[in-house]
């Protein structure tokens, strides 16, 4: 629901803030006071091409925002879209555009920096702006198709159709991927039997190189470690003097002598003895390391060896001997699916063909339904624009096959249909795109009659319409009016009009005015109490606030309409 446009520096409006209300809001006023530069500041934040022409003489830029609050149904459609562009998210959406003289035009979402192309996407999303130079909304052949879905209530057709394309797109892949060039596969196969043959050859260990390093290390250092265990030997047995071992068991014997006239003595002979068999079994350790310990410098050589060869592997298929050993196993699998290639391309050739299969049922069954729910929106549009004074209005909702260049239908997440709406407004016309061939009234007048048709499904909130009342008065007026009120039921309705009809329909009524100050030109918006309504009102009944049957026929007119005033 639009909440709130403020404006800045644009053409006639110095600075302007306008809170739209929810439900039906009119805007009305003097020709040329300014209402289709409001429209054009509302087009430039949905994304339409900007103009340094908009800029108010003697500025340099112009500003135009928006605070929208959104409801559930339109977060869900704008929310992903948020977060696919890395944008902050939000219960309610902060839209801002400025365009400069340069040329130059920068634009927010949320107070980040954003493309004009992303406010296009977001925008139609949010709003639709219905008048004779826009092509936004229903306009748009995808939005054609969105709203034919939601009138037939094809949400689980689609759902189902979305889940068999994504399906079939992964089998095509997997499919596509074994079709290389024979030459490529025979390339690869060389390429693989040899990584292959070169690790087997090395017949890696795992945990082998930490091995290696630690016996490299030992015998890089054999005679720093023989010194040592000989020096160790030699404090232990003694060599010629008294030895630890030797200490120890004097020391045991001494103190333990003595433990039979003081028995605290206990602790500390059993102590010694301890020690004197911790030692004992250090001293074995020894002699035993220093019989196995080897200077063979031919064992050094091969393990240098050994270890370039791991690091040469390494800087080809991995960082660790590990990772070595799992690149052998993925070769040695792609391997095998190249040695079998005809029979794995020919099973995912199968896996493809039902997957398409599964999809084309899919998209049939949605089409079917497409073509039962066109024809029946089609008449309802029909009947709606007799009441809106367009009684020889024809629209018809075609849909078709959508093919490639040789006859096979073409796929797509919304199925295989192309979906058009297709419009003749006088008898003896040809049905033709209806964004081609509808004046400003008239395509304004359909675009109601198809929202009216789709009040009860459509989740788009905020509705723009302009010109909607051209050549439409008396009773169709007053159609126009009620039908634009009953779509404001459960939406937002802005609407430029000249009707006095539909400004007493109105739920909020807004005048522009154009004034002159200080040498300039200035824009202003008011919105009308009851009083004013009445006197404006009587202005667009073609009379003046002095007229007293105006003013009489104004106050049926808004009484009449159930219209009340703000």
């Amino acid at each position: 629901m639009l909440l709130e446009l403020t404006v800045e520096r644009l053409a006639l409006i110095d600075a302007l803030r306008l809170p739209l209300q929810p439900g039906f809001n009119v805007l009305t006023g003097e020709t040329g006071a300014g209402k289709s530069i409001l429209l054009d500041a509302i087009g430039l934040l949905l994304g339409n091409r900007g103009s340094a022409e908009l800029i108010r003489n003697g500025e340099d830029s112009a500003l135009v925002e928006a605070v929208i609050a959104l409801s559930p149904s339109t977060q869900a459609r704008v929310k992903p879209l948020l977060e696919e562009w890395g944008l902050p998210w939000d219960e309610s959406l902060i839209i801002s555009r400025e365009l400069f003289k340069s040329g130059r035009t920068v634009c927010r979402v949320n107070g980040r920096l954003a493309t004009v192309q992303m406010l296009r996407e977001l925008g139609w999303r949010i709003v639709q702006q219905h008048g004779q130079h826009d092509h936004h909304g229903l306009l748009r052949t995808e939005e054609q198709m969105r709203a034919l879905d939601l009138y037939g209530h094809h949400e689980e057709l689609l759902a189902d159709v979305r889940t068999q394309f994504r399906h079939y797109l992964n089998c095509k892949r997997a499919y596509e991927e074994t079709l290389l060039d024979e030459q490529g596969r025979a390339q690869r196969l060389d390429m693989l039997t040899f990584q292959i043959q070169e690790i087997e050859q090395a017949d890696l260990q795992p945990g082998e190189e930490d091995r290696l390093r630690e016996r490299r290390k030992k015998l890089q250092h054999v005679e720093k470690i023989s010194t040592a265990l000989q020096q160790a030997k030699s404090f232990l047995d003694g060599e010629g003097t008294i030895g630890a071992l030797t200490l120890l068991g004097n020391a045991h014997d001494h103190i333990a002598a003595a433990a039979a006239y003081d028995d605290s003595l206990h602790e500390a002979a059993e102590l010694l003895q301890t020690a004197q068999v911790h030692a004992d079994e250090a001293a074995r350790l020894i002699y035993r390391h220093l019989d196995e310990l080897d200077e063979d410098p031919s064992e050094l050589d091969a393990i240098e060896e050994r270890l370039a060869q791991i690091r040469a592997l390494q800087r080809k298929y991995g960082a660790s001997v590990e990772e070595v050993l799992a690149y052998y196993e993925t070769a040695v699998q792609e391997r095998d699916d190249l040695l079998h290639h005809e029979e794995k391309a020919s099973r995912l050739f199968a896996d493809m063909q039902a997957a398409e299969t599964a999809l084309h049922e899919s998209c049939e069954r949605l089409h079917q339904a497409r073509v039962e729910a066109a024809e029946r929106l089609s008449s309802e549009v029909v009947q709606t624009l007799r009441a809106l004074s367009m009684p020889s209005a024809r629209l018809e909702v075609r849909v078709w096959r959508r093919t490639q260049s040789d006859g096979t239908v073409q796929y797509s997440e919304d199925g295989f249909d192309q979906i058009q709406f297709l419009f003749s407004a006088n008898v003896g016309e040809e049905l033709k795109p209806l964004q081609k061939v509808a004046s400003g009234g008239e395509l304004s007048r359909t675009l109601l009659a198809l929202k009216s048709v789709l009040a009860d499904v459509d989740d788009l909130e905020t509705l723009i319409f302009d010109e909607i009342d051209t050549g439409v008065s008396g009773v169709a007026a007053q159609s126009v009016a009620q039908q634009m009120r009953k779509i404001a039921t459960s939406r937002q309705v802005l609407c430029v009009t000249h009707s006095a009809a539909i400004a007493a329909a109105a739920g909020t009524h807004y005048y522009i005015e154009k004034t002159e100050r200080d040498g300039s030109t200035q824009t202003s918006v008011r919105k009308l109490d009851t009083s004013g309504r009445i006197r404006e009102l009587a202005r667009l009944l073609g009379a003046g606030i002095a007229d007293e049957t105006a003013v009489s026929h104004a106050k049926a007119l808004l009484e009449r309409m159930g219209a009340k005033g703000a």
